[in-house]
């Protein structure tokens, strides 16, 4: 019978501590900016309206002669 130990592997450390520490930035990167993001489901906005154009400019006043 092999003698079994119950000692983890170096590598197999390194492998669930490099697992744990990609988990953790992911969800560190989700509360960051996923809260701040749209559902996938939804829709994508439909297309505004193109901007109205500015007002036209007042005219200038015309001259009145003085009385």
């Amino acid at each position: 019978m092999p003698d079994e130990s119950n000692e983890l592997p170096t590598s197999r450390i390194v492998r669930w501590v490099a697992l744990a520490l990609a988990i953790g930035f992911a969800v560190a990167l989700y509360f960051r900016a996923g809260v701040r993001l749209a559902p996938l489901t939804t829709p994508p906005p439909s297309p505004s309206s193109p901007p109205s154009p500015p007002p036209a400019a007042p005219t200038p006043a015309t001259a009145q002669p003085a009385n």
